[in-house]
C-alpha cells in the first residue's frame, strides 16, 4: 500500500484532496498540519464523517509547523512516505502584505524543510 503526506492537510484545497484519496484509493494518508487560521480539523472531521472506520484508519494527522525543520521525532511519526503533496502555504493576499516575513516564512522556509525533508528520504531509498 502506498502512502502519501499531505501538508496543510487540514487546509481548505488539501482537506478535498483528502476525501478523494479516501475515496479513490487504498493509501496511507498523513496529514501534517499546524492548525492555525487555516487549518481547521473540523474540515478533516466532516470529511472522516462519511467514512467506515476502517478507511478513518488510513488517515494520520500530525501536528507540525514547517516553520521549523522536522525533528526526528516527527520524521519518526510520519515514517516511510511514497509521495508527499505540499499544500501548506499562507495563502491570504491582505496578510501577506501587512506581514510579509511572515508569508516568506511559511511559503518559502516551509518549502524548504519539506524538500530538505523529501531529500532525505530520497537519500535513504538510495542506499
Amino acid at each position: 500500500m502506498k502512502k502519501v503526506l499531505i501538508t496543510g492537510g487540514a487546509g481548505f484545497i488539501a482537506h478535498h484532496l483528502v476525501e478523494f484519496l479516501i475515496k479513490n484509493t487504498n493509501w496511507e494518508i498523513i496529514s501534517l498540519d499546524r492548525l492555525d487560521y487555516s487549518g481547521n480539523l473540523n474540515r478533516l472531521n466532516d470529511v472522516m464523517n462519511q467514512f467506515s472506520s476502517i478507511q478513518k484508519k488510513r488517515v494520520k494527522i500530525i501536528y507540525h509547523d514547517l516553520k521549523s525543520e522536522l525533528n526526528p521525532w516527527i520524521v519518526s511519526d510520519i515514517g516511510h512516505v511514497d509521495y508527499i503533496l505540499h499544500l501548506a502555504a499562507g495563502s491570504h493576499v491582505d496578510r501577506s502584505i501587512k506581514f510579509p516575513m511572515e508569508f516568506v516564512m511559511d511559503n518559502v522556509v516551509g518549502t524548504c524543510n519539506i524538500l530538505n525533508f523529501a531529500k532525505t528520504i530520497n537519500e535513504k531509498k538510495e542506499n
